[in-house]
């Protein structure tokens, strides 16, 4: 039986979704507050389920690699949090990879969209965040999806992820079933709490660290209407930026749970000449853990290894830095 689990370390919740050979069995929703104060929560979770394999928090990622592997340079890689940086956003994903290597759980750190070779070399430059771990599963999930719906292959798939979060916003191509760029969440537009991408001048004037990127979004404008306007045509630039490249025009939106519903309907109607479908899933918990579980499985093995096959997601490569043409990187 391929039994694995895939977790999605969200700002808020993180969730759990478990696959017993590709039937849904775990689908559980966690708030971030107690798995970083009581880490034990989530070894809990994972130990009574049995997985053989579970796609652990990847923070910015790595080539496909075993948790109990994992190197000083491949924490700082999967964090990039400097030694003497506090960074509470990231305790929760440190501490629970080290608590899985103590009990010896089965986990897997996946690529970023930075490693993927399917994105060609020339879209990297001078980037770190194109999408997150996370933002590979939810592509997955909606591969998957479509497939599904349509009736048809993953080397059939291309469409533009957009997924809205409660921090942050990210945006995928899916060219043929596999990832061909991304804007991540630092890079994005604004988002709900996060100030997305900044003025660089700006950055060095309030000599940003990491914890700030987590500030400045929708929740910190006072004016209600400036921060609507302002993160709604953020979403609809990012996601035409990406069309300008993608053959395909459909848009798969993932908003979180905690995006106003009037604002997605504003979305919607503002992306006139794009197909715009939602991502739904085949369980409560986030479209990230759901693609997590997917991958985990065909990682596995499983009835899903043509997905991973297809997204060459095993020839991932590198380093986050690569392509950084500054001295001092």
């Amino acid at each position: 039986m391929v039994r694995v689990i895939g977790i999605d370390p969200g700002t808020r919740t993180w969730d759990f979704v478990g696959l017993d050979d590709g039937k849904t069995t775990l689908d559980l929703t966690v708030s971030t507050d107690k798995i970083k104060n009581e880490p034990l929560t989530a070894i809990n979770i994972l130990q009574s389920f049995d997985p053989c394999l579970v796609i652990a928090p990847s923070g910015y990622g790595l080539p496909i690699k075993q948790i109990n592997e994992l190197t000083s340079n491949d924490f700082f890689q999967i964090t990039l949090k400097k030694e003497k940086e506090e960074d509470t956003a990231y305790l929760g994903v440190t501490g629970l990879l080290k608590l899985m290597i103590k009990y010896e759980i089965p986990g897997y750190i996946i690529p970023g969209v930075k490693h993927l070779s399917t994105v060609p070399a020339h879209r990297k430059i001078n980037k770190i965040d194109m999408g997150t771990p996370d933002k590979v599963c939810s592509a997955a999930l909606g591969i998957h999806e479509l497939a599904n719906q349509r009736k048809t292959n993953y080397e059939d798939i291309s469409f533009i992820l957009a997924e809205i979060g409660s921090c942050f916003n990210g945006f995928i191509a899916v060219e043929n079933g596999k990832i061909t760029d991304g804007i991540g969440g630092t890079l994005a537009s604004m988002g709900f709490r996060s100030a997305g991408r900044l003025d660089a001048e700006l950055a060095c004037l309030l000599k940003f660290e990491k914890h700030e990127v987590f500030k400045g979004g929708f929740k910190s404008i006072p004016d209600t209407t400036l921060a609507r306007n302002a993160f709604i045509e953020g979403v609809i630039s990012d996601i035409n930026s990406l069309s300008s490249i993608v053959e395909s025009k459909t848009v798969l939106l993932s908003p979180s749970r905690s995006i106003p519903q009037e604002i997605v309907c504003e979305i919607k109607k503002r992306l006139k000449n794009l197909e715009i479908k939602t991502l739904k899933g085949f369980a409560g918990a986030s479209s990230a853990a759901q693609g997590a579980a997917l991958i985990a499985n065909g990682l596995s093995g499983g009835i899903h290894s043509k997905l991973v096959d297809c997204m060459e997601l095993k020839d991932a490569k590198g380093s986050v830095f690569d392509y950084l043409f500054f001295e001092d990187v």
